[in-house]
């Protein structure tokens, strides 16, 4: 599901290790019939707005569960970051890959949890969009200053991918959603 601004993108700015560090994640994930979902910038990248990311984040039913099985294999390109439980490293490249609880929230303040992943695969499971939008519209309004990325991933997705004002986005940020539109339409 590569969309190719993307991969222009990652080639470009020597991030496609990101692809290679996601798809060996998810095979693991998969071994272990454990389900997964990719949200934040590599899914935002995946719907159309290619912009620069360093890290792979995942959402799965178990955090702990998933790390250890990411990391139990000493040879394996894995490994824990001791600072931060939930983060495991690939050791051919650096990337960082954060694991996130599904079902619940990360930060105090956010309303919307993570989504539920049901399939196990070792394809790229993306969030579906309108949940991406709405994880990404709660991050900003939650941190309106250290989050404004997840602002702009919104706008530049409403943009680029000519969404429409009655989006089917989370009624928890179904007003942030048709705000940032109406600005947009208002800004032509």
């Amino acid at each position: 599901m590569t969309n190719q601004a993307a991969y222009i993108l990652r080639e470009n700015t020597g991030t496609s290790g990101l692809v290679k560090s996601a798809r060996a994640a998810v095979a693991v994930l998969a071994e272990h019939d454990i389900p997964h979902l990719i949200v934040g910038g590599l899914a935002v990248q995946e719907y159309g707005y290619p912009r620069v990311t360093i890290d792979v984040d995942i959402v799965v039913p178990d955090v702990l569960e998933a790390v250890e099985f990411l990391t139990a294999s000493l040879t394996g390109p894995f490994f824990r970051v001791p600072e931060f439980p939930d983060r495991v490293e690939d050791r051919r490249n650096g990337v960082e890959i954060d694991l996130l609880p599904a079902g619940k929230v990360v930060k105090r303040g956010c309303k919307i949890p993570f989504p539920q992943p049901v399939k196990v695969t070792e394809q790229f499971q993306i969030v579906p969009l309108e949940e991406l939008l709405a994880l990404k519209l709660d991050s900003w309004n939650n941190s309106p200053n250290r989050r404004l990325k997840d602002k702009s991933d919104v706008v530049e997705l409403i943009l680029r991918r000519k969404l429409p004002r009655d989006l089917a986005v989370n009624p928890a940020v179904r007003a942030l959603y048709t705000e940032t539109w109406d600005a947009l339409k208002n800004e032509k």
